[in-house]
């Protein structure tokens, strides 16, 4: 997708760190709490986190750019635990954020920080569909991503 071909190799990296969390969380476990969570994307002054929302059995992780829910548990075994969401989850500091009211007319937009490189796409809801063609499922992607944490801490 056009979104996604413009990142470098190190933001793509991100991304799919973004998708992961550095410590073990049952469902039950988000589902009793809210709030800030920490991802394996942020280093330094790079603070790549996403928010965490529960709503009776829903649980949404919000970004400024997009919100997805967990459709399901992929494996539940600690220290490991995946889920699958129904988007990509697509960190602010990567992709433009959702402006919640639209600019005055003949207004420009200037955006600037690490946004202001990121891609372009009016579209920034990246809802999944089941049919796999040439776009990134978000439970694929967060199974990749922790796939690839599992194995680096489990091969270091």
């Amino acid at each position: 997708m056009p979104k996604y071909k413009n990142l470098t190799a190190p933001q793509k990296v991100s991304l799919l760190l973004y998708h992961g969390i550095p410590i073990y969380q049952s469902l039950q476990m988000l589902k009793t709490s809210n709030g800030l969570m920490n991802t394996l994307a942020t280093n330094g002054a790079n603070k790549y986190d996403f928010t965490v929302q529960n709503a009776g059995e829903v649980v949404t992780l919000e970004t400024k750019v997009t919100t997805a829910t967990i459709t399901g548990t992929v494996k539940d075994e600690e220290p490991l635990v995946v889920y699958k969401i129904n988007k990509v989850l697509l960190p602010r500091e990567l992709f433009k954020a959702v402006q919640k009211a639209p600019a005055p007319k003949g207004a420009k937009v200037v955006a600037d920080g690490p946004a202001a490189d990121a891609p372009s796409d009016e579209s920034v809801d990246q809802t999944a569909d089941n049919n796999g063609v040439n776009k990134i499922d978000g439970g694929r992607l967060a199974v990749v991503a922790l796939s690839l944490f599992y194995g680096v801490v489990m091969f270091s």
